[in-house]
């Protein structure tokens, strides 16, 4: 017998799909590529409708046809095959429509065209049958026409969910990467999670990394057998005429009386995150969903992940970040090695489900999967790894020899304690308690490493493509334990990031969402730093002697600063005395860090007042016709920008001559302008009618005196 449906789904749940829809009692299941065919009825469609966890969609099939010609001829047999449909009978002008198109290589054209004809021949074939067209709604419509494309194929159906049915109408708020409900449903029986255990006592689950608690919610939904679409707003089959509303009001009430009869069922979940704010997110979520107070979630580093119940067995499932660029990946490797330890160590006897994106990092985990299961999140091929998790080795364990560094990483070591001994001494005589500690001093580590009063930040610069990727990762992570060592800091406590080439005008983005600021001080002076969720920190160490040059000067002053990132270098010029300080830039994240800067300084910054905070684009505010005036400028522009909030991009090489002139038409009589900027080979433009005096040495300090990155200049007005 023919089936009437079929339920797509992430690449690679296929099959747990189809055993969902078995469970489920419905007819004819037949795993296929990209999903299930299933259903000799209307109420198999609906079922899959209210209670597919796994599913993405669930499809009514309507005509399927092949595509014989190219172009004009194929559009046009395109519109004749879809205006054979008898769609008076699924659709009339009292309704609104939209057409999806998924696939592409269409002879037809592409999927935004095929979108287009498909939608002529639906209204054409209701005008002509009941004279007015339906009209069009993309965002909301009441019925919404799928056309599947796989070159000259071409499949229309009904999509009788109407939305994506990882959707369960609760209005989830997301973190930065949140995990569809689908794919972690599917995870979720991967893992053995079902809803068919009678005993209470037998279903643990810890999530140690649970950013906005998607596995939480799926896995407790499946516990209390409530029904992923009974939240959801509508059903898109209620737009179609052949929608039998009986039929849906019964399976309705049969979800709730289940729901119901197992509300008061125990649940053993429990979930940690790093960050506040994404556990709030989470706690929002679950409170969305029903389950407030039922879950139990932690704030905890993933280091200090444990066992919530004192069980002897349970599961951890989990699906950490694996980073969208390559440079982000390498810098989450430690992450994984954490993940391992904590396993292994304090989660004997517990199975482990980690879905990984990227396959170094899984390796990175050090313990031996079981099985491995490749599921697609979106675009990206992932492996579900099971890792059961043996007896807890021993209280000194070193943990496993491939993490244990070699004779060049102690050579790495020796260097790092060298440049201790001279630095620290000038350190604490001068009050300076972040400072560079090693720059690519030797060849085979290509890295920086920086102390931040009480942290360690490590930045590896791009691996030369000489030097193989395998061995380039194994000196890494041999040099990361070298560093933990040297400066007596836990491992997960040094902070990794990578610099990596970019293409010309990319910007370097945000990383996380941990949000964790750290105070710092300067000598007298205190300033947060951010050392995991952005490339840099919020404090340039290698400006620290142009700080103390602007609080020098600043007395009595009024001072700008230009592209003020997070206002430091203004921190410094009020606490030196400063009339006023006008700190310019375009992002709000540091205008507020800035702010904060101030704060922990003892003054305030805002909108007016002594010290302003002007969110403004640079280039565009130097446009403007001068009306205030300052005795000291510093600009310190970026490299490159091309926010989208910017009117035209900046390249510091072609533009700094333009916001330079600019600048000394706003200076005072003996006014001053500081510059800098850390472009490799940069050549400063001739500037007419000003005095120019590089002074990069003598705003360099100690620390980076071998290796400067930082190029200075002071611009006043000519004296003739």
């Amino acid at each position: 017998m023919k089936t009437l449906f079929f339920a797509t789904a992430a690449r690679g749940t296929e099959k747990v799909l189809a055993d969902e829809l078995r469970d489920l009692g419905l007819a004819g299941v037949e795993e296929r590529r990209g999903g299930v065919a299933f259903g000799h009825n209307l109420e198999d469609g609906y079922r899959a409708c209210l209670w597919s966890r796994i599913a993405s969609r669930v499809l009514y099939g309507l005509r399927t046809f092949t595509l014989e010609g190219t172009d004009k001829k194929a559009a046009q047999q395109l519109y004749d095959e879809v205006r054979a449909i008898r769609w008076q009978d699924h659709a009339g002008p009292e309704r609104t429509l939209a057409v999806d198109v998924a696939g592409s290589n269409s002879p037809a054209g592409p999927p935004h065209f095929v979108a287009l004809k498909t939608k002529d021949a639906i209204v054409d074939r209701i005008r002509d049958a009941e004279g007015a067209r339906p009209s069009i709604d993309t965002a909301d419509a009441d019925l919404r026409v799928n056309v599947a494309l796989s070159g000259p194929q071409v499949i229309v159906s009904l999509d009788f969910a109407g939305k994506g049915l990882h959707r369960r109408g609760i209005g989830r708020s997301g973190a930065a990467a949140p995990l569809k409900e689908n794919l972690a449903a599917a995870i979720l029986r991967l893992a053995g999670w079902t809803a068919n255990s009678k005993d209470d006592t037998d279903l643990y689950l810890f999530d140690p990394m649970c950013g906005s608690g998607t596995l939480l919610i799926e896995a407790a939904w499946t516990v209390l057998d409530a029904a992923p679409g009974l939240r959801r707003r509508r059903l898109g089959a209620e737009g179609w005429r052949g929608h039998d509303e009986v039929l849906w009001s019964g399976l309705l009430l049969e979800a709730r009386d289940r729901r119901h009869s197992r509300q008061d069922r125990k649940l053993h979940l429990a979930g940690a995150d790093a960050s506040p704010g994404t556990l709030k997110t989470a706690q929002q979520n679950l409170r969305k969903a029903g389950l407030a107070g039922r879950v139990r979630l932690v704030q905890r580093e993933l280091r200090d992940a444990r066992p919530p119940w004192d069980v002897a067995n349970g599961l951890v499932v989990t699906n950490p970040p694996y980073g969208a660029r390559l440079g982000e990946a390498a810098e989450l490797g430690p992450l994984y090695e954490t993940l391992g330890d904590v396993l292994k160590h304090h989660f004997p006897g517990w199975t482990a489900w980690i879905l990984c994106g990227e396959p170094r990092l899984a390796k990175r985990v050090g313990l031996r999967p079981a099985s491995r299961h490749a599921l697609w999140n979106g675009p990206i091929e992932c492996r579900l790894l099971e890792v059961p998790i043996g007896e807890a080795p021993a209280p000194d364990s070193e943990g496993p020899v491939w993490r244990q560094p070699g004779e060049e990483a102690e050579a790495l070591a020796k260097k790092l304690r060298k440049n201790l001994r001279q630095l620290r001494p000038w350190a604490k005589q001068a009050k300076v308690f972040c400072y560079r500690v090693y720059d690519t001093d030797m060849p085979l580590y290509n890295l920086a490493v920086d102390w931040y009063d009480g942290a360690v930040r490590v930045e590896e610069y791009g691996r030369p493509k000489k030097v193989p990727e395998a061995l380039a990762e194994k000196r890494l992570r041999e040099a990361l334990i070298k560093v933990a060592e040297v400066f007596e800091v836990e491992e997960e406590k040094v902070v990794l990031r990578r610099r990596m080439r970019r293409r010309p005008g990319e910007q370097h983005e945000q990383r996380g969402d941990r949000g964790k600021l750290l105070e710092v001080r300067e000598g007298d002076l205190r300033f947060l730093v951010n050392l995991t969720d952005y490339l840099d920190t919020g404090l340039f160490l290698d400006d620290r002697r142009l700080r103390a040059r602007i609080r020098k000067q600043a007395s009595g002053i009024d001072f700008l600063n230009l592209f003020a990132y997070t206002c430091t270098a203004s921190v410094a010029a009020a606490t030196g005395g400063a009339r006023s300080t006008t700190s310019v830039d375009l992002s709000k994240t540091y205008l507020d860090w800035g702010r904060q800067n101030f704060s922990r300084n003892g003054f305030r910054a805002g909108d007016h007042g002594e010290h302003r905070l002007v969110r403004e684009d640079v280039m565009a505010g130097l446009g403007m016709p001068v009306e205030e005036r300052y005795d000291l400028i510093f600009v310190a522009p970026p490299t490159m920008s091309r926010s989208k909030a910017m009117r035209d991009d900046f390249d510091v090489q072609r533009d700094h001559a333009w916001v330079l002139q600019r600048c000394a038409a706003r200076l005072r009589r003996d006014g001053e302008i500081l510059f800098t900027t850390n472009l490799r080979d940069f050549k400063l433009d001739e500037l007419h009618g000003l005095h120019v005096r590089e002074i990069t040495r003598e705003v360099t300090s100690r620390d980076f005196s071998r290796r400067p990155r930082l190029r200075a200049w002071s611009i006043k007005a000519s004296k003739s």
